[in-house]
């Protein structure tokens, strides 16, 4: 029996898994056995390992597999366990050089190398033999021969030593060697290299896995990472006559992306939508630490406490009950006809896949392990069967042509795969019927597959809309105005001379609409956007429907307020006589009282205007002397503004008055108005 190994086992083989993935790995005791991919995006891989004793192996992991491998690998084994692994961190160069004096930058050239060692002990064996600190080297260039060309310097790199001797000098070119005089700090330069080795490569990292189980056995890995998705293709077959079966035949488009051919795996194909994601596993994340004030004693001071209660139950939460629409049956199929020449059928395949349906995906399992050569493409048929279909003819709005199309049944008791159809006449296994469009079929379901425009049948469209009053109601200051928005299709369909037809008219539905349909059709389905209505022509035969859609709209007023919808409604002949009264009674009211506000208006424009020109005599009087006759004129006119204005406030008072009555006597009218 398999047992699941825990956590440090999985992490342990994510390596051998991943590695034989890409190709890179060369171990005879990995051997991929199974693949799945899935409609996802994503792949299960399956690796068998026969296992002999304890065995290390050394594995480059393709770096974009990690973080997956990370968060799905898992392992089964009879008997034995992973007793370790290593490999280089995301980017663990910088931390591999932190006992060494210089870091990864210093390693782009020789001159950066030795100021990396600066105050280090270097041996120097050549010519000149010294040992002694490193100080500087620096880049010169010495100067040419008498007579050489300008520019012909040669550079040199110059390194200064501090010695027992003193400070000297040698040229690194003509050294035979330059050694770090500490063994210990050597060694640590070589393992800071050696980890830097194995980080550096861009798309992989190596790896060291040792297991530490006994014994011969059997071990499975399997892991989940990205892969791409297989696709869906069918070629169908018409039925040669009313009420026949349609030939099915799907195939899977897949590829093998990876660095490894498939050597006879076990492959499955997985049509479904689970949920995928990655998540950056193999990145070192560092948690942000508060700081906190170094503890002082002082003075204490308690908070206040503002009470607790105790806490609330979670309510319940509320149900309701769908609400379903009985569709009317589909009328019986038409008789049989004439049976079709016959033409040679369509070519079964070999084996097909073993269909198994899941609760949230479908599972297609093929019969023989599959050969695929790495940065291959395949397609293998995994279906093949007759299925129950009808030929229809789709009338969609405005077009003056119906759609050629056919209803199937999916009875094979799997999903089938969203893909492309390509169909063919049986009547000649070369004849092109069309392409059509499948967005996945589930079992027991049927879909409408459109392939061709019917050019033999003409259909034409024609839409009246139009609005009518169905009720009003009036309450606390509201009217309520009930319409019915009615939609009159008139669809004119005319049948070839010499066939008959059956069609399947779409009328668009609105989301909260109905369908009225001349005598004798019904409704037979519905879609989120239409209704489906299906009728017969006999051949050369014209017939004209008329359908009715109607949907309700609402619209509510402020009896307060006028926006122009009480004028609307009184126009409408569909209104009662009471309604009418009783309306008609408010829109007086509302006159009246625009005709006192009007007076009101203006009565304070006037006062306004006879202000204004009190303002400008003041601003002359000001100017004349006392003694001039204009400053009599100017008095004169002021004191007659004056008797003017007292005239003009004493309206614009009644009128303030008049415009407060009216609307005292619209309010109480809108108050008490009660209709429906």
């Amino acid at each position: 029996m398999r047992r699941l190994l825990p956590p440090l086992a999985l992490a342990a083989s994510l390596v051998a898994a991943s590695l034989v993935a890409a190709g890179l790995a060369r171990a005879d005791d990995l051997t991929l056995r199974r693949v799945m991919l899935s409609t996802a995006g994503i792949g299960y891989f399956e690796y068998e390992a026969a296992a002999d004793g304890p065995v290390t192996l050394g594995l480059d992991v393709p770096l974009s597999q990690v973080d997956d491998v990370l968060a799905s690998l898992v392992v089964f084994d009879s008997a034995g366990s992973i007793g370790g692994l290593e490999l280089p961190g995301q980017d663990g160069s910088h931390a591999a050089f932190f006992d060494v004096p210089f870091g990864p930058n210093a390693l782009g050239s020789a001159l950066d190398y030795l100021n990396g060692l600066q105050g280090t002990v270097l041996q120097v064996k050549g010519p000149r033999p010294m040992t002694g600190q490193l100080l500087r080297a620096e880049r010169v260039v010495e100067a040419a021969p008498p007579g050489s060309p300008q520019g012909a310097g040669t550079p040199r790199t110059r390194v200064a030593l501090l010695t027992d001797n003193g400070l000297e000098q040698f040229v690194l070119e003509e050294a035979d060697s330059v050694q770090v005089a500490d063994p210990a700090l050597r060694a640590r330069i070589d393992r800071a290299l050696s980890t830097l080795r194995g980080a550096t490569a861009s798309d992989s990292r190596h790896v060291s896995l040792r297991s530490t189980g006994a014994g011969h056995r059997q071990v499975r890995v399997g892991y989940v990472a990205g892969a791409p998705l297989w696709k869906s293709t069918y070629r169908l077959v018409l039925p040669e006559a009313d009420g026949g079966k349609a030939r099915l035949q799907g195939w899977a488009v897949l590829e093998n992306v990876s660095a490894s051919d498939w050597n006879g795996i076990e492959l499955s194909l997985q049509y479904g939508n689970p949920v995928t994601f990655r998540q950056a596993l193999y990145r070192s994340y560092y948690v942000q630490r508060p700081d906190v004030p170094v503890e002082v004693l002082g003075r204490i001071l308690p908070g206040v406490d503002a009470g607790a209660r105790p806490m609330l139950q979670a309510a319940k939460a509320a149900g309701g009950a769908g609400r379903t629409m009985a569709l009317a049956a589909p009328p019986p199929p038409p008789a049989p006809a004439a049976a079709a020449a016959e033409s040679a059928p369509m070519a079964e395949p070999e084996e097909q896949a073993v269909a198994t349906e899941a609760a949230e995906s479908t599972l297609f399992r093929l019969a023989t392990p599959v050969v695929l050569a790495a940065g291959h493409s395949a397609a293998v048929p995994i279906l093949d069967r007759e299925m129950p279909a009808e030929r229809v003819g789709v009338v969609q709005q405005g077009r003056p042509h119906p759609l050629q199309a056919l209803r199937l049944v999916n009875d094979s008791g799997a999903s089938l795969p969203a893909g492309v159809l390509t169909l063919y006449d049986p009547l000649d296994a070369a004849s092109f019927a069309g392409d059509a469009r499948l967005g996945g079929l589930p079992s027991g379901d049927s879909r409408l597959l459109e392939f061709a425009e019917d050019l033999r049948t003409s259909v034409e469209w024609q839409t009246d809309e139009g609005s009518t009053l169905v009720g009003v109601t009036a309450s606390q200051g509201v009217l309520h105005v009930l319409r019915r928005q009615r939609r009159t299709e008139r669809i004119t369909l005319a049948a070839p001379a010499a066939e008959a037809r059956h069609l399947l008219l779409e009328i668009p539905r609105p989301g909260d609409g109905t369908l009225s349909l001349p005598d004798g059709l019904t409704g037979t389905e519905q879609t989120a956007t239409s209704w489906r209505v299906k009728l017969a022509l006999k051949p050369g035969e014209q017939r004209t429907i008329v359908a009715i859609v109607d949907r309700p709209a609402e619209e509510d007023l402020s009896l307060l307020e006028d926006n122009g919808l009480l004028a609307t409604v009184l126009n409408e002949q569909a209104l009662s006589a009471p309604a009418r009264a009783a309306l008609r009674h408010l829109a007086d009211l509302r006159s009246a009282l625009a005709t006192q506000e009007a007076a009101r208006d203006t009565a304070k424009r006037q006062i306004a205007d006879v202000e204004h020109d009190e303002d400008r005599l003041r601003r002359n009087i000001a100017t004349v002397p006392a003694g001039d006759a204009l400053h009599g004129k100017l008095l004169r006119n002021l004191e007659a503004d004056e008797e003017k204005l007292a005239g003009l406030s004493a309206a614009a008072k009644d009128a303030e008055a008049a415009v407060a009555q009216a609307r005292a006597a619209l309010e109480q009218a809108v108050a008490a108005l009660r209709l429906g």
